[in-house]
């Protein structure tokens, strides 16, 4: 899709290199003669008279003159359409390489695990998402026709520049056009390595802007409840002052190429001047060689500017590599084992967990037989939600195991690992869109029938029905047109149409009222029955459902049993059973 139209572009910038770089000066070494010079003078020389007297036979000066004049718009055509196809061609491609490249990021940001995301901020990854994949575009828009171009452009304009030095003995001309490209390039070099630098800078600030603006605009309450409106816009303006101070660095840079280049140029085509007026040189030749010169500075002063954007470019790509080159450390086995739902138990062995330095489990041993329904209990930071995490591979042990029936979890794709598996948050998170849509996550090949029986068994149908678009309704950005406990119950909907045999319910009911929290445990009692369930919980009211209870302590189980044997030997669930929220 993308090879012929780039090799056709880049075919149709030598067309336009050729047509600029030797077709303008030799054109003009042809047209100057025959216009302004005896005919006798130019019968036998001119290749372009021989060529029309060869085609047409002999014609009137009349006649020739005005076949010489039509061969400037027809150079001209020539080389505007090669210039045209060569850019549309080109950027063509970049287009659909850089679409290809946004939708590779997407496409890892959506595998990376959960701890990259723990370490990057939301607003950032979206600046790079977003931001430096335009910025990109940008560059490939306005930088991808000339790197063609101009280099070739160059190489025709110094080609035809020595072979005119040559034939009028001129070698000092071509001298000086050669000592003056380097120091073009050194001006260029200059200006853009700096500029680089600032780039770069300047892609994080505005990663760090977006990251601002982001955590704002989510947290539109918390701002206003503790009066942070005028911190914020503190912090906005400070990061909006540094882009603009980087920025202004960037633009001072790249202004300074085009004025340097033009100065050398200038310079080196007076002495060029010089030295065709000490050797006698005629204005006709100095007039081809002039133009010669002149398109071989041309091609410079661009690629000066192109070699700018470049490395804002660069500054963009390197931030888009990290999310491209960010390893999967959690990677899916080479020869999968099927995900068959466990018939016996789910096994933890030795395990520990950290993150990064921070540890969280230690030597975890536990059988959880299936169909069992088992509470975790404890204080806040004690490893109750990592334990849970760990189940459907959000991370992966440092040491120890989870085994299914003896089939240890890494021995899984994860799609059919956690295809086995539905997980209730405490926050649970609704995307834009209706009721029905967001049930249907459960289980996106459900019809609506299905869906309408799930929300039913969530005890959701009746709140549903009761909207003016009944399941069509809209729920809004993250479903803030819902109550916690509507947000809550069609969370369990999408899990019960999901209908997997392992269920996590994470702080399922911490955040309701009495009320909206006796709608929701019924319809988690329903839930779990059948199901190896795993309830995270602060409240007692939450694990009364509960056949077993695993104590958690600093990342260790520190007790293990039903509710009447915790009763008479756990202090944590007895701070629990008295009301205590841990």
């Amino acid at each position: 899709m993308v090879k012929w139209p780039f090799l056709l572009g880049v075919l149709a910038g030598f067309v336009y290199a050729v047509s600029s770089g030797a077709g303008l000066p030799m054109m003009l070494n042809t047209v100057i003669p025959i216009l302004f010079e005896a005919e006798a003078e130019v019968t036998d020389s001119n290749a372009f008279t021989r060529f029309v007297q060869g085609l047409l036979g002999e014609v009137p000066r009349e006649q020739l003159i005005f076949f010489t004049c039509l061969l400037i718009p027809l150079v001209m055509l020539l080389r505007s359409g090669a210039a045209f196809a060569n850019a549309y061609l080109i950027q063509l491609s970049g287009h659909r390489v850089l679409e290809e490249l946004r939708a590779d990021m997407f496409s890892k940001l959506q595998s990376l695990p959960l701890a990259f995301y723990k370490k990057n901020r939301a607003g950032d990854l979206l600046s790079r998402l977003m931001g430096d994949t335009q910025q990109l575009r940008m560059v490939l828009v306005n930088c991808s026709s000339d790197l063609i171009k101009q280099p070739a452009t160059l190489v025709a304009a110094l080609g035809v520049l020595v072979y005119m030095s040559i034939a009028s003995h001129s070698f000092f001309i071509a001298l000086i056009s050669m000592l003056s490209v380097p120091l073009c390039v050194a001006c260029i070099r200059y200006a853009s390595k700096r500029l680089g630098e600032r780039a770069k800078a300047l892609q994080g600030q505005t990663g760090d802007l977006s990251a601002t603006l982001t955590e704002s605009l989510q947290s539109p309450l918390e701002i206003r409840a503790y009066n942070l409106e005028e911190r914020q816009m503190r912090a906005f303006r400070e990061k909006v002052h540094e882009i603009f101070r980087l920025s202004l660095k960037i633009t001072k840079y790249r202004q300074f190429i085009s004025p340097s280049v033009e100065f050398v140029a200038a310079l080196g085509f007076a002495l060029a001047l010089y030295a065709g007026v000490k050797s006698g040189m005629t204005y006709r030749e100095f007039a081809v060689l002039g133009m010669a010169l002149f398109m071989s500075y041309e091609p410079i002063k661009k690629l000066g500017m192109v070699v700018s954007m470049l490395r804002q470019g660069e500054a963009s790509l390197e931030r888009m590599e990290y999310v491209l080159n960010e390893p999967d450390h959690l990677p899916d086995p080479q020869k999968p084992e099927p995900a068959e739902p466990p018939k016996r138990s789910i096994r933890l062995e030795n395990l520990s967990f950290a993150y990064e330095k921070e540890a969280v489990l230690s030597e975890v041993n536990v059988d959880i037989p299936v169909g069992q329904v088992v509470a975790l209990i404890g204080p806040s930071g004690a490893g109750k939600s990592t334990f849970a995490s760990l189940l459907p591979r959000f991370y992966d042990p440092q040491e120890g195991s989870i085994s299914w029936d003896g089939t240890d979890l890494r021995q899984f794709r994860k799609a059919d690992l956690r295809r086995r598996i539905a997980v209730v948050p405490q926050m649970p998170a609704l995307f834009a869109g209706t009721v029905s849509d967001n049930i249907q996550l459960g289980r996106l090949d459900a019809t609506q029938s299905e869906i309408e029986a799930a929300a039913k068994r969530a005890h959701a149908d009746a709140f549903i029905r009761a909207m003016p678009d009944g399941y069509d309704t809209l729920v809004g950005e993250r479903g803030d047109k819902l109550s916690g406990g509507q947000r809550q119950r069609i969370a369990i909907a999408r899990a019960f149409l999901r209908d997997a045999p392992i269920l996590i319910l994470d702080e399922a009911t911490s955040a309701l009222d009495a009320e909206s929290e006796a709608g929701v445990q019924q319809a988690l009692a329903d839930l779990v029955k059948g199901r190896t369930t795993f309830i995270i919980a602060h409240r007692f009211s939450t694990i009364s459902i509960a056949q077993r209870i695993l104590a958690f302590d600093n990342g260790r189980i520190v007790a293990d049993g039903t509710h009447e044997q915790l009763r008479e030997t756990s202090p944590i669930y007895q701070a629990m059973a008295s009301g205590h929220i841990m």
